[in-house]
């Protein structure tokens, strides 16, 4: 295991190449691992230190070939609910511990049926470890402390960001798939867009919070219990009727040849903003806990802050990657991010680059 060291898969895509120069900022040499040799020959070029390795999702030989050399894998290829499982499993098979940056619940969702054979090889599966769900679930983890039972978790999302082809890409994909909230201790298919209602921040005014299925109704019931966990993207109120009353439309309009054209249009997944786009964008994260504390009925809510989405993403990802390399790195099993790390210092390591959080009880 001593030679075994961090490896990139995906990383001329543009989040993989994000996280491949985050590890190098860090003083951390990795494998970037591709399916074009000339895209992985240009990386090299690009990133000083960088070794490659060709790797595809589809070639099995492949997948042992770079599970073998590597102490963690961390997967960026997409969509995961397509492409994901082959290199968990080869992680798993092969002893590699394993992180991802997906937020598809169908793929989350079904990779927990491998948590005995993880468990057994002792080796970390942990999805989500990115800007979306990593932070709000260790955020969540912080909130409900000192609750003695949480009747429900609502995560509301306020984003200004441009999306990337890859998370396009993914988009496109999960409108075919379905969706799920947690709801009375299980998990529950639900369309996108079901539930509408207000959400009031000082800083931004009034809001109209859409549910939409995020990964955090997968991760969140694996270590808070709670009958109830809602995920909701905010908008002004106009916007957000207009999303309710075109969801329908849309999800059929996803299952139909046209969105295969449209992928096409997408791209490849290489391109996203530049740097100075990213640094403008920004987010907030509202985490709502209802619930029990000393007795009587409580509410609390937390509002992380932050920017730059997929900078942060990659900044959680190579913190994740570091923590599972470390001597005395223990966990195990198909794991959320706040099962995984810790979630204070996972939380406080993100502070450096920007991130915020205020918690009031009412």
């Amino acid at each position: 295991m001593a030679t075994r060291g961090i490896s990139v898969l995906g990383a001329t895509g543009y989040t993989g190449g994000l996280i491949v120069r985050e590890l190098q900022r860090r003083g951390i040499r990795c494998i970037a691992a591709g399916r074009s040799a000339p895209k992985l020959q240009a990386l090299a070029a690009a990133v000083d230190g960088v070794a490659t390795l060709q790797a595809d999702v589809h070639d099995p030989a492949s997948l042992q070939r770079l599970a073998e050399q590597s102490k963690v894998i961390i997967n960026c290829v997409g969509p995961f609910v397509d492409h994901g499982e082959p290199v968990v499993r080869a992680a798993i098979e092969h002893g590699a511990h394993y992180l991802d940056t997906t937020g598809e619940q169908p793929f989350m969702k079904a990779m927990i049926a491998h948590d005995e054979w993880a468990r057994r090889q002792g080796v970390a599966v942990v999805s989500a470890q990115a800007f979306e769900v990593a932070v709000s679930d260790c955020a969540t983890a912080l909130t409900v402390r000192g609750f003695r039972d949480v009747a429900a978790v609502h995560v509301s999302y306020v984003t200004l960001f441009h999306a990337s082809q890859g998370t396009q890409r993914s988009v496109l994909r999960m409108l075919q798939s379905a969706g799920y909230a947690w709801e009375r201790g299980e998990w529950v298919e639900q369309p996108p867009a079901r539930v509408v209602r207000p959400l009031d921040l000082p800083a931004l005014g009034r809001l109209a919070a859409v549910s939409f299925p995020s990964a955090e109704i997968i991760t969140i019931p694996r270590h808070v219990s709670t009958p109830e966990v809602r995920t909701f993207m905010a908008f002004s109120p106009l916007v957000a009727a207009t999303i309710k009353a075109a969801a329908p439309w849309m999800r059929r309009l996803a299952r139909t040849p046209l969105a295969a054209l449209g992928a096409r249009f997408i791209g490849d997944g290489t391109a996203g903003p530049d740097e100075a786009t990213r640094t403008g964008d920004a987010f907030h994260i509202v985490i709502e806990i209802r619930g029990v504390r000393d007795g009587r009925a409580a509410r609390r809510q937390t509002i992380v802050h932050g920017k730059d989405p997929y900078g942060l993403t990659a900044v959680v990802a190579a913190y994740g990657a570091q923590k599972m390399c470390a001597d005395g790195y223990d966990r195990n099993g198909i794991l959320a991010p706040a099962m995984a790390f810790d979630a204070e210092d996972l939380l406080g390591h993100c502070r450096e680059f920007g991130v915020s959080w205020e918690s009031t009880d009412t």
